[in-house]
């Protein structure tokens, strides 16, 4: 039998992104099952390839906008991933049997408690993780001789202060010997420009020059990633990237041995490392 899910996404970028592994169970797992979501205009890229949904809607300051397109399409349920009170006026007037997240379990994992919300439907995690559809736009953005093989440096960080210097940043960039890509926001250019000055290998800087959909594309088809931000180490296991994260201060020797995972990304045998 046919059902409708709107799935109700909150506004954070990570959260959509893990919500993809729900929205793949929802879609295989239940017979003749119709899957849309509700994402903020600004965070549209990340579910727009997803082959598992039948269409997006989207709104720039609240849901509420939606309200009328909602109605019209006749949803079975609505999956509420958001769990605020910003959402309950729309919730409210949209009329729909609705299953919403438990915010206040902050000891669980954010997707355990996304299940929990389909209980009803037993749907089970599939543990396929994340997904996140690669596209080619990165063949555009980068000079040719990269193409035959890069590592991402991201420098993005949710933090006012990386955990590792950026003296430490450029040694581990140098030691690597392997053609770089920086990615960062504006802020990043001038540590992208002093990494690409500092090393003897093929650095190419990007930060500040790049929209989201096109950084995620960079990543989506480098040999592996260096990076800091959790979001970005998200979107490189939903696209299938080794990764490499820094999440303390370093010293030489560690800096050396970050260095050699580094250089074995490039082997296609290599184990997922977290460091």
């Amino acid at each position: 039998m046919e059902a409708r899910f709107v799935i109700l996404h909150p506004d954070n970028a990570g959260e959509i992104l893990s919500a993809t592994a729900l929205i793949s169970s929802l879609k295989n797992q239940i017979e003749e099952a119709y899957a849309y979501s509700i994402v903020k205009e600004s965070h549209r890229w990340l579910l727009e390839q997803n082959p598992n949904l039948d269409e997006i809607f989207v709104y720039q300051d609240n849901p509420k906008e939606l309200i009328h397109q909602i109605r019209d399409l006749l949803p079975d349920y609505l999956i509420d991933l958001d769990g605020t009170r910003a959402v309950r006026r729309f919730k409210h007037r949209a009329k729909v049997l609705d299953f919403t997240i438990n915010r206040k379990n902050i000891g669980d994992e954010w997707m355990l408690r996304a299940f929990r919300t389909c209980d009803l439907f037993d749907i089970q995690d599939d543990e396929r993780g994340m997904e996140y559809v690669k596209t080619a736009v990165y063949q555009d953005l980068l000079p040719h001789a990269f193409l035959d093989g890069y590592i991402v440096l991201s420098l993005n960080y949710s933090k006012p202060e990386r955990p590792v210097t950026d003296d430490r940043i450029i040694q581990l960039a140098a030691m690597t010997e392997k053609p770089i890509v920086v990615t960062g926001d504006a802020g990043d250019r001038s540590l992208a420009d002093r990494i690409g000055k500092s090393t003897g290998c093929a650095v190419f800087p990007t930060c500040g020059d790049l929209s989201l959909p096109e950084m995620a594309s960079i990543f989506g088809h480098a040999k592996g990633a260096i990076l800091f931000d959790p979001f970005w180490v998200k979107l490189a296991e939903a696209q299938g990237v080794r990764r490499i994260v820094l999440n303390k201060i370093m010293e030489i020797a560690e800096l050396t041995d970050t260095a050699m995972l580094a250089r074995s990304l490039f082997q296609s045998d290599h184990e997922r490392i977290t460091h």
